[in-house]
This record gives C-alpha cells, sequence and structure tokens, in this order.
C-alpha cells in the first residue's frame, strides 16, 4: 500500500510539473501541488472538512472514513453507513449523510450513532439523496436522484433538489424537472443555490429565499465533452463566488456571471466529488474512485463544507 500511494503521489506531481493537469493558467490552483492523500477504497464519494479532517464515503464498501492531515492512512469513522453518498454538517457541526441505500438524511454522532431527519416527501419515500448542505440557519438543501434505487421503483416518481426545514418539518420542492441532480452548494451569501445534473453535463443556479422556494433558474455552464471520463457530481463555491465542480477530465472552476470555464484540473481518476479543507480553507480534497487527493490553491472556500 504504501508502495502504490508514493507511485500514484510521484506520477501525480510529474504530471502537474509537466503542465499536464494544469490546462488553464488562470492560476489558482497552485503548480505541481495534486497529492494522493488516500486510496485502497472502492468508490470514494462525499468529502467534508470538519475543522480539523476530513470525511469521505466509500459507498460500496459501506462505511466512513476520516483522514486527519499528516497520518499516513484514513481510519474508518463508522460502519455499515447505509451507503452513505454525500456529507455536511449542521450548526453544531454534527455529520449530515445523504444516504444512498436507505433513501434517507440521517444525523450521526459517536454518542447517538444514526439518527433519521427526513424520509419521504408527501408520503412517498424519498429515492437515494445523494448530497447535502446546510444553509446558515440550519435549512437544509439536498439532491435526490434514483441511483441508489436498485430494484425499488421510485414512490416520488421524479429526480428532485429539496428544502427541508427540520424545525417545522416543512419540505419544499425546489426542482423536479432535472434529469439527475447531484452536487449543490450556496453563493457565499446564500442568495444563489447552484446545483450539478449529471446526465445533462451542467450546472443550474436558483434564487433562493428566506423560506427556502427558489426562483429565476438559469443555466451556469455546460460542459458536455463525451472525450473525457469524469461528469458533473460534486459542487463547490469559493469566496468569490466561483463554483468549483467535478467535469470531464477533472475539476472546473466557473465564473458564474460569465458561464465561462476560467480554470481546469485534470485529476489522475474520474473525480466524483470535492470539498475545501485545511486551516484558511484554501485546500482542495477530491474523492476520486479509490482514491482522494489533496491540492492547494489560491482560493479560500466558503465556511465548511456546511456550504
Amino acid at each position: 500500500m504504501g508502495r502504490l500511494r508514493a507511485g500514484l503521489a510521484l506520477l501525480a506531481a510529474a504530471w502537474m510539473a509537466s503542465g499536464a493537469l494544469a490546462e488553464d493558467s488562470g492560476g489558482l490552483i497552485l503548480p505541481a501541488t495534486l497529492e494522493l492523500a488516500a486510496t485502497g477504497y472502492t468508490f470514494t464519494e462525499g468529502p467534508a472538512w470538519d475543522g480539523a479532517r476530513i470525511i469521505f464515503s466509500d459507498i460500496p464498501g459501506d462505511a466512513v472514513h476520516v483522514l486527519v492531515p499528516g497520518e499516513a492512512a484514513a481510519q474508518k469513522l463508522y460502519a455499515p453507513s447505509a451507503n452513505a453518498n454525500g456529507h455536511t454538517f449542521d450548526r453544531q457541526g454534527r455529520l449530515i449523510n445523504a444516504e444512498h441505500g436507505s433513501g434517507a438524511l440521517t444525523r450521526w454522532t459517536p454518542e447517538s450513532g444514526r439518527q433519521v431527519i427526513v424520509s419521504a416527501y408527501e408520503g412517498k419515500r424519498l429515492n437515494s439523496p445523494n448530497d447535502v448542505v446546510v444553509r446558515s440557519d440550519g435549512l437544509i438543501l439536498f439532491t435526490d436522484p434514483p441511483y441508489g434505487l436498485g430494484q425499488r421503483a421510485s414512490e416520488v416518481g421524479f429526480s428532485g433538489v429539496f428544502a427541508y426545514d427540520e424545525t417545522s418539518g416543512r419540505m419544499v420542492l425546489i426542482d423536479d424537472a432535472l434529469s439527475r441532480p447531484n452536487g449543490l452548494a450556496l453563493s457565499p451569501d446564500e442568495r444563489v443555490l447552484y446545483v450539478g445534473d449529471t446526465a445533462t453535463q451542467t450546472v443550474w443556479a436558483y434564487d433562493l429565499a428566506a423560506d427556502g422556494t427558489a426562483s429565476g433558474k438559469r443555466l451556469v455552464v455546460d460542459v458536455t465533452d463525451e472525450s473525457k471520463p469524469g461528469r458533473v457530481d460534486g459542487v463547490r463555491v469559493d469566496s468569490e463566488g466561483r463554483v468549483w465542480f467535478t467535469c470531464p477530465g477533472g475539476i472546473c472552476v466557473v465564473d458564474p456571471v460569465r458561464g465561462q470555464v476560467i480554470e481546469r484540473l485534470a485529476t489522475p481518476k474520474r473525480a466524483t466529488n470535492l470539498a475545501w479543507g485545511g486551516a484558511d480553507l484554501s485546500e482542495l480534497y477530491i474523492t476520486a474512485l479509490t482514491d482522494v487527493y489533496r491540492v492547494k490553491t489560491r482560493a479560500r472556500g466558503v465556511g465548511s463544507s456546511s456550504r
């Protein structure tokens, strides 16, 4: 395992130094800094920074892992995980999970274990919550495509983007027209919600109201490119409002005002999700199939993985 990690890290560093991984010279991603942080998993997803550690899922492995920077290997946080996919944190710093297998949003703590937050919309079971963010007032926003349904028929009958007020129990359907809504993130002022659609390789924006309703749906960017591996999946935003997301070939950075990709980062394996981390939230953690990578940037993340 040690030799494999060292070999992949050297390969990634060599590609970065040669310019193969820095396809655009926009300057947000520091040259020659892509490094292998963890490896040996089946399908990594859902990275989330808790202030000191990166938490991520191995979906088929049915476990959630945690990596402390500087340590040689990640440790298992808990299992089974109901094939947990995306993660974030609530206002109290507790871990929230979008569970691929159970069709529920849950909260997990070492003291209480797993507790269901919500698993149905209008009395119908959700499909398979995929990714989740929490607004600073506690509003939970999540996507619900059908990837984890297996042989189970969809009860809701669509792929949804939802807002859930845990205090009142009120659920708002933001969009039921995206083919495969996946990653999502809030703008720095929390007035705009960005959602990636994996099926169409697009990112969309919505104006988000205080009550969780949304309006002004608009296309931010279409990055369709069948010549490269990878899809639109995880989405994050930096402090300047730029949208970072997985895309064909690796990671794309978009200026949402112009609707243009301003920088790209190629990854050795197909990227599935990403999260800001590090002491000043300038490091980007990237899950990519069997691996987790880390890259230093000149950008700053917004909040923690909760936004």
